[in-house]
Order: structure tokens, then C-alpha cells, then sequence
């Protein structure tokens, strides 16, 4: 296209003309094809517009008017499209389908994806549900979005589906991550209720009890975890909000043996499970065991570590853990292995100095009103010593004398010195013969609690398990249940961010965390611009760190290459 201008008077006209290069002896010119004509009167008139789009009308690539365009929306598309790649390859599409099927439920493993992806994604109310799915995010292809009603039945599905869901992905996770059942980890945590309660909010799960979450004035219910070593959920259980930890491991294991028909395998869980009949289930079902100690009131614990303070005591470095092992054999013949630290030395040394010149600044004021008179009758002194040391943790350190107009505390010097020699260890007492685990391998045993530690602040942090709003029995078992079923997905996110060797650019020795890698995705967005008539989708810039998200969780991104206009 050639402009000519040509000036006439104090105005110079701009003429467009079509030619094409020549050659002609030797010389470069032009071939004059097609005069257009004066270009502002095309423009008035708008056949330059016309020419335009006839032109275009052969061509691959569609044009369109920037005056025309009109944002008008651009939900998140990447992190949802993640989660959806996980649930996939889990086949809990099909699943749920299935599930959905039996109960005449057509949109059930809809919600189910939403339900959980909300969970992962940005969670929020059930309520919330609908405006989330429509206005917030992109589906997956093919979704049909329920309304209100369809969620809150999907919850009473997925409350009468939990055994054979587990079983269902227990199946799936073993093909996909060759599932590795000879450790087993099993702890407990707790959640407590928020809201009205009135009579009908009464159901057996639901009870005041001891809160992990430091909400004692609201009642809870307990939930049990059971994981693979390297913390994978493989099965949950619901107990009223008053079960005594010890109570519910016979159960557990139970189950695991019965449901997925498991070989001989070591279960490692804390102290809070330690009784002799939880120690005689765990072998009556053919398990062996790594469980830690009560510190203060188990005899195996204070004969192995008087046993492992001894000038001939065999200690053996642990360097993933910071730590060193020592196997003790007990008098009874079993087995414990001492664990030893620095740092967990220097904190239980500061914390216990700090806590007895805390409890002794207590007692000493205690003594001097006793001895100025403001109290002499016996039991008033020892209501008042109890309310200290009852809630002291060092009382144990302590021995007091109470009488009438009298009061004097003395240190317990054989308490002093157990203290000094349980500083900065643990013991954990272990079926496994030397043969079978060396101390340094049951130590990382235990050590493998922390993963199951980390999905709890995972249901409680970033799945946002709590607090629960759901007033019948089976949905609150199926709000754990869809929190627990997120919590699977964000286990495998975290594999395979770890496989696939994905870093934080803030701190290059971590691995991104899934969290961040949801949040990163979740920036990527799918925008819709409008032009007149025409509709324009393009998928905003993804960044290198983005991209490597993506391909690690194997999230196909072909359809976002090029923008449609339709």
C-alpha cells in the first residue's frame, strides 16, 4: 500500500494506492495495480473498512476494531485445572459418576470436584458454592454446575460412600505412586464447632473433650489419620469429641487389616496412644511397632535412659535428623532406642529454668503471706499451693510442706536429676529387632509422624477444616471427608513438585510448597473480550516458574495456546 500526499492550496490530500515492487533495467520501481483513492474519503464513507474486511475474509487471521473491545470477565483458570489433573489420575471423576449414578444423582461427582477444589483453591461456605463455580474460576470441560440444594445433598453421598471411597483410593494411589504400606503413621487432632446449638444440633460425634486447638469452650469432634511414611493419607476416622486417644487405635488397625488387606507392617504413633492393650492389639494383628514413650510416668522410659547415660552406652549419629540413637535392651527383653539432641537439649534446659524460676517466684510469695498471717487455716494454704503448681509444668520438681500458719516447698532432687538426664531426649520402644531396623532407621520412623503432623496444619491452615458449621452426623463426616479427600490431592502435588525438583525463587533449599504452586496458578486467568458481535477468550501470559508448576503436575495447557475468537 502506497500513500501519495499532494498538496492544493493550504490542505495536502493523502491518496492510498496497491502497487507492487519491479524490476526494470537494473532499477527498483513500482507497478501501479489499483488506485483506492483520496483516503479520508474512504474512511468517511467507510469503504477503506469494507476493503478491509473482504480482504480479511481470506485470510488465517481475524481482525478486530481495538475501539470495540469490551473486558468482560477473567476468572482463574490454572489452579482449578490442576486440581482437576489430580483428580483425574486418581479416577475420582469416574468414581464419583458411578456413585452419583447408584443414588440417581446425575451432577454428584460435580460437586464433589467443586466441593474439593474449593477446598485447595480459595475454601469458602457451602452457600458460597454456586458463585464460586460461576462467577470465580473456569470448570473443567464438561461440567455441569449444581445448585445449593445438589451440594448439600452431595455431602450426605459422600458420608455413605466413605469406605468404599477409601478403598477406591487406596487402589488408585497404589497403582499411581506404588504405595508403600510397611509404615504406617497414625495420629490424631481435633476441631471444634462454631455457631447457634439448639437441641437438634445433638448427634454422637459431637462432644466437649480435650481441644489441640485450644478451644475447650466449644464442643469437637476427634479425627484420626492414618498415612503412608511419606505422608499420604490412605483412611480417616470420626470419634466423638471426648475419646480418649488411647481408645480408638484397636479400631484403627482393625480396619486397615479388614479393608485393604495388609501384610505385616510397623504402625509408629505418639505417646498419647501408649497402653498395654493398644500394645497387644498392634501384635494381635500381626504389626510391628514404633511408639514413643510416656516421658514422666513409663518405668521403660526411665530404665532406658538410665540405661543409655551408662560410660558403655553404644550411641550412633543420625544426620537426617540432627540426632543420635542408642539401643537399649530392657529387663524385660524388649527393645527401646534413646534419641538424643542438642537442640532439643538447649530448649528443654531454657524452657525448664525459665518455668521452675517461674513456678518458685509463685510458691515464694505463697510463703511469705503464710508467714505475715493473711493465711493460716491448712486448707486455704493447700487450695492455694495447688492452684500454682496445679498449673505449673514442673510441679513434678517440687515437694511442699502445709500445716496450720505453715507452708515451705523444697526442691525434689531425684526429680531434678531425671529431668537433667530426659533433657533433650525421647525413647521410642520399637517390636523391630536390630536385624529388621537399625536405631538411626527407627528413629526416622518415628520421625515420619512429622508428615502426618504436616497434613494436619494442612487440613487446618490451608484447607480451612475448621471451625465446622455443619449440624448433622453425616455432614460433618463428610465435610472431614471432603477435606481429607483435598488433603490427598495436596500430598500428591507436593510429590510431584518434589520430583520434578520445582523450587521456591524466595527460598532456593525448599521445595515450592503446594500452596504457593496453587497460588501461583491461580494468577493465570482465562479473559473474555467482547467486539461488537465477536467474542475474543485468550489465557493470560503463564511465567516460567508457572509453566514449570504446570508441566510437574501434568496439567495439559494445549487449548491455551492461541486465543479463539468466535
Amino acid at each position: 500500500m502506497k500513500t501519495t500526499r499532494v498538496k492544493r492550496g493550504n490542505k495536502t490530500y493523502e491518496y492510498l494506492t496497491l502497487v507492487e515492487a519491479v524490476r526494470e533495467g537494473g532499477k527498483v520501481g513500482h507497478r501501479v495495480l489499483f488506485r483506492l483513492g483520496e483516503a479520508e474519503a474512504l474512511r468517511r464513507t467507510g469503504e477503506l473498512e469494507r476493503i478491509v474486511a473482504a480482504l480479511q475474509s481470506h485470510c488465517d487471521v481475524e481482525v478486530v476494531a481495538a475501539r470495540e473491545l469490551v473486558a468482560e470477565d477473567a476468572p482463574a483458570l490454572g489452579a482449578v485445572a490442576a486440581v482437576w489433573a489430580a483428580w483425574r489420575r486418581l479416577s475420582l471423576d469416574e468414581w464419583f459418576a458411578k456413585v452419583g449414578a447408584d443414588r440417581g444423582a446425575e451432577v454428584l461427582e460435580h460437586a464433589l470436584f467443586a466441593m474439593v477444589a474449593n477446598r485447595l483453591v480459595a475454601p469458602t461456605s457451602k452457600r458460597r458454592l454456586p458463585e464460586w463455580i460461576a462467577e470465580d474460576v473456569v470448570p473443567p470441560a464438561g461440567f455441569a454446575p449444581p445448585s445449593l440444594e445438589q451440594y448439600y445433598r452431595a455431602l450426605d453421598a459422600v458420608a455413605d460412600a466413605k469406605t468404599e471411597t477409601e478403598t477406591k483410593l487406596y487402589s488408585a494411589l497404589t497403582d499411581l505412586t506404588n504405595l508403600d504400606l510397611r509404615l504406617v503413621c497414625y495420629d490424631l487432632t481435633s476441631t471444634y464447632f462454631e455457631g447457634a446449638v439448639g437441641p437438634s444440633a445433638r448427634f454422637p460425634s459431637r462432644a466437649f473433650g480435650y481441644s489441640r486447638d485450644h478451644r475447650s469452650d466449644r464442643p469437637q469432634v476427634v479425627i484420626g489419620l492414618l498415612c503412608t511414611g511419606d505422608g499420604i493419607p490412605i483412611a480417616h476416622h470420626v470419634f466423638a469429641g471426648n475419646t480418649a486417644d488411647v481408645s480408638t487405635l484397636g479400631e484403627v488397625l482393625g480396619d486397615l487389616q479388614g479393608r485393604f488387606g495388609v501384610g505385616r507392617i510397623c504402625v509408629v504413633a505418639d505417646r498419647g496412644l501408649i497402653s498395654e492393650d493398644n500394645i497387644a492389639t498392634v501384635e494381635g494383628c500381626g504389626f510391628d511397632h514404633v511408639i514413643a514413650t510416656r516421658l514422666h510416668r513409663s518405668p521403660e522410659c526411665a530404665e532406658a535412659l538410665e540405661a543409655s547415660a551408662r560410660p558403655d552406652a553404644r550411641w550412633v549419629p543420625v544426620p537426617e535428623a540432627n540426632s543420635a540413637a542408642c539401643d537399649v535392651t530392657l529387663a524385660n527383653g524388649g527393645r527401646a532406642v534413646v534419641v538424643a539432641s542438642f537442640e532439643r537439649w538447649e530448649r528443654d534446659t531454657l524452657r525448664t529454668a525459665e518455668l521452675v524460676v517461674r513456678t518458685e517466684a509463685k510458691l515464694l510469695a505463697l510463703e511469705r503471706r503464710v508467714r505475715d498471717g493473711e493465711l493460716v487455716d491448712a486448707g486455704k494454704i493447700g487450695r492455694a499451693a495447688q492452684r500454682i503448681l496445679g498449673s505449673s509444668p514442673v510441679a513434678r520438681l517440687f515437694d511442699v510442706e502445709i500445716g496450720r500458719g505453715r507452708f515451705l516447698y523444697h526442691y525434689d532432687e531425684a526429680a531434678f536429676v531425671y529431668e537433667d538426664l530426659l533433657a533433650g531426649r525421647y525413647v521410642l520402644t520399637t517390636s523391630l529387632s536390630p536385624e529388621q531396623a537399625s536405631a538411626a532407621q527407627v528413629t526416622m520412623a518415628y520421625r515420619s509422624l512429622l508428615e502426618i503432623e504436616r497434613r494436619f496444619r494442612v487440613l487446618k491452615d490451608f484447607l480451612h477444616l475448621r471451625p465446622v458449621r455443619h449440624w448433622t452426623e453425616r455432614r460433618v463426616r463428610a465435610h472431614v471427608a471432603i477435606c481429607v479427600y483435598a488433603t490427598v490431592i495436596e500430598a500428591l502435588v507436593a510429590r510431584a513438585l518434589r520430583d520434578a525438583d520445582v523450587r521456591d525463587p524466595d527460598v532456593p533449599k525448599q521445595f515450592l510448597t503446594p500452596e504457593r504452586a496453587l497460588r501461583e496458578l491461580g494468577r493465570i486467568r482465562a479473559v473474555t473480550l467482547t467486539a461488537g458481535e465477536r467474542t475474543i477468550d485468550v489465557v493470560t501470559r503463564r511465567s516460567p516458574l508457572q509453566s514449570r508448576i504446570l508441566a510437574a503436575l501434568g496439567v495439559d495447557t494445549s487449548g491455551w495456546e492461541r486465543p479463539r475468537i468466535s
